[in-house]
């Protein structure tokens, strides 16, 4: 069954509970699958076994994007040093195209902010435009190209920190 949503206002996004890890799972796998097939290697995220994921829903980093009772996206979220990164972004295949995804990232971004992070880094693959692009749209800009594991890996950033206004003196 799908569900039409029409107010965005019905996304809630919560730290994961040890229940749902079945359920993430489900939808990284879901969600990498068609990534997968674009790459030469199997991704990270579907190499993650249960208890991987365990662990980071005690440790507070995983976080579940709910529409009704229903689970239909999860992202990583956690601070390395004075950065930020978010992770394991992935929405069930029947509601994408509805800002779920971008929902998720901008409550990443805003718990991000509140740690005092000063910026925050997304890694993508280089072979999968449509990822570089969402972030793109997202005020995210590519930092950095790197192979890792055969694959290469963009790494994208995006600052937290306000710029300074320098006013003309008059």
């Amino acid at each position: 069954m799908v569900i039409t949503i029409y107010n965005y206002a019905e996304i809630i996004i919560r730290r994961a509970q040890l229940s749902e890890v079945d359920l993430i799972r489900e939808i990284i796998k879901e969600a990498y699958m068609k990534v997968k097939k674009q790459l030469s290697r199997t991704p990270g995220a579907l190499q993650e076994n249960l208890s991987k994921i365990s662990r980071n829903i005690q440790m507070g980093t995983q976080y579940v994007a709910l529409v009704g009772d229903t689970v239909v996206g999860c992202m990583r979220v956690q601070m390395t040093g004075n950065a930020g990164v978010i992770s394991r972004v992935a929405v069930r295949n029947e509601f994408r195209k509805r800002r779920i995804g971008t929902r998720l990232v901008d409550y990443g971004e805003n718990l991000l902010d509140h740690m005092n992070a000063s910026y925050i880094d997304i890694e993508v693959y280089g072979a999968i435009d449509a990822q570089r692009e969402f972030y793109e749209k997202l005020g995210y800009e590519e930092l950095e190209r790197t192979i890792r594991e055969g694959e290469e890996i963009v790494v994208m950033r995006k600052s937290l920190m306000e710029e300074d206004v320098i006013e003309d003196d008059i």
